[in-house]
């Protein structure tokens, strides 16, 4: 099998740098982003930062991974030989697949065949190299393709070694144990809006072509069936704001494409025109899908436009205005997941578990500014010292994208802003925030606890939803409660509602 990949590779490299102007599907518009270098292997982006691969094919320690944002290319790690998808983890740590080790054609290597975790790569400022960042040893995963990050941290990882030998791997620092067994050179793996996940298998036919579908699983390995088959090759996924699995690699050498398969089964084009279309990453905020092409130094950016008119709905001006608001808005602190500075008080919360919890972020999709926030429950907490917002304030922390203060203070009728106490129950009440909270008379220490906010901009990824939301009244005092939903059944779990443009716990 890795004579016949090596014979892909040949045909690949055979193909022109050149390619034809890549045209998206009605509604949707392509520009492109450039890079220093031939682009290889994957593309992840937050915010404004990118991080892509890049190098020449299948060379000894040739290939490297790049950041671009606002303060130009930055080198962030050296040392690959062949690289593979990537994929982010919440906390900005990067994992990347190379799938190239001595002996596999690439000359005499010093790592690869496995997956590696690069820290701090939204903002690190010196390169790190491959060598010594493996998440399990050189040549423990000889076909890597791709990586996704479970909502769990374990890294799953593709390995495409064909004739149902292709395998999904979990791994775990230090320990790599087989998910899904009997596939062939299975490449992308991504999150379904229903939280499963989507699998891109493909079979290597006489003719050096591809036969492609697109596997249904739960997140143990239990298979659930197959999405879609018959494709004409598939390579990389990706999941849109509408729930669609993108597959790159759709059609000949020369003339690949990115298609679109719906939660039904259903294929249309979402861009046409690839010389060989490879990893796949989907832009939430922006509503765009960023494709790496084989041989060129650049991204294509296939960006949704729905009034046809060539710009990204996301670059579009307003069409209505806002007013900004009269006062001062001091009430609340909203922290997207590109803030990397840490909270200035204590996140730890030493209280109970939030029963009966539900969460929603609601207004995800563009234009930002107008994302809003539910979060209820009830939590068991000290009842020494006495529950006082109006003194301690409260705070909300959903994963890394919510970071929400709410002051304390009574209420103050001229600027209709503050804490209203009665009969040992709480409101607050603010320009973009609400909170009530409400003390049991007999079951002393619980407390039943709604928080409604609007106007956030929030950075939601539909491949990593949050696992966990806290409501802080008083840390010191253990007067705080956490909420859970990445745990087993019948732990609640979030579902991305792409259609709605929300996130639904519960």
């Amino acid at each position: 099998m890795r004579r016949a990949i090596g014979t892909l590779v040949a045909m690949l490299l055979a193909v022109p740098a050149a390619r034809a102007a890549v045209m998206a599907a009605p509604g949707y518009a392509v520009h492109t982003i450039a890079t220093p270098d031939t682009v290889e292997g994957g593309v992840v982006r937050r915010g404004d930062a990118i991080l892509v691969g890049q190098g020449p094919s299948f060379t000894a320690g040739a290939q490297s991974i790049v950041r671009l944002d606002a303060g130009g290319p930055a080198t962030i790690a050296t040392g690959f030989n062949s690289l593979g998808g990537f994929d982010l983890a919440p906390d900005g740590t990067l994992y990347v697949v190379d799938n190239c080790f001595t002996g596999d054609g690439c000359g005499t290597t010093a790592t690869g065949d496995t997956v590696y975790a690069i820290p701090d790569a939204l903002t690190r400022t010196t390169a790190v190299t491959a060598a010594g960042h493996e998440v399990v040893p050189p040549g423990t995963i000889p076909f890597a393709s791709d990586v996704f990050v479970a909502p769990d941290g374990a890294a799953l990882v593709s390995d495409a070694a064909g004739n149902g030998a292709g395998r999904v791997v979990r791994v775990v620092p230090g320990t790599a144990t087989d998910l899904i067994g009997g596939l062939d050179l299975v490449g992308g793996i991504t999150l379904a809006a229903d939280g499963t996940l989507r699998i891109v298998d493909a079979v290597l036919n006489p003719d050096f072509s591809t036969t492609g579908k697109v596997l249904e699983s739960k997140l143990d390995g239990t298979p659930l069936g197959t999405l879609v088959s018959g494709l004409a090759g598939g390579f990389a996924a990706a999941t849109d704001g509408a729930g669609n699995v993108l597959v790159s690699s759709i059609g000949p050498f020369g003339s690949s494409k990115v298609i679109a398969v719906a939660p039904d089964g259903g294929v249309s084009d979402r861009a046409t025109g690839f010389g060989f279309s490879g990893d796949v990453f989907f832009d939430a905020v922006r509503d765009e899908a960023l494709v790496l092409d084989f041989g060129v130094t650049d991204i294509v950016a296939v960006c949704r436009d729905q009034d046809g008119d060539g710009v990204c709905d996301a670059d579009e001006p307003p069409t209505t205005t806002t007013q900004a608001p009269t006062t001062t808005s001091t009430t609340t602190t909203l922290r997207p997941t590109t803030t990397t500075q840490a909270p200035t008080t204590t996140t730890t919360c030493t209280g109970a578990a939030v029963a009966r919890a539900k969460l929603m972020l609601g207004k995800l999709a563009p234009p930002a500014g107008d994302d809003t926030l539910a979060f209820e429950g009830e939590m068991r907490i000290p009842t020494s010292p006495a529950v006082d917002p109006v003194a301690t304030g409260a705070r909300v922390i959903v994963g890394e994208v919510v970071d929400l203060t709410i002051p304390g203070g009574a209420f103050d009728p001229a600027t209709k802003t503050g804490w209203k106490a009665k009969d040992g129950s709480f409101k607050y009440h603010g320009d973009t925030v609400k909170v009530s909270l409400a003390a049991s008379t007999k079951r002393p220490g619980l407390v039943k606890f709604k928080v409604a906010g609007k106007g956030g901009s929030y950075v939601v990824d539909p491949a990593h939803l949050p696992r966990q939301a806290t409501l802080i009244l008083d840390a010191a005092a253990g007067q705080c409660g956490e909420a859970g939903f990445a745990g087993p059944a019948p732990a609640p779990v979030c579902v991305y509602k792409a259609k709605r443009g929300k996130v639904q716990c519960k």
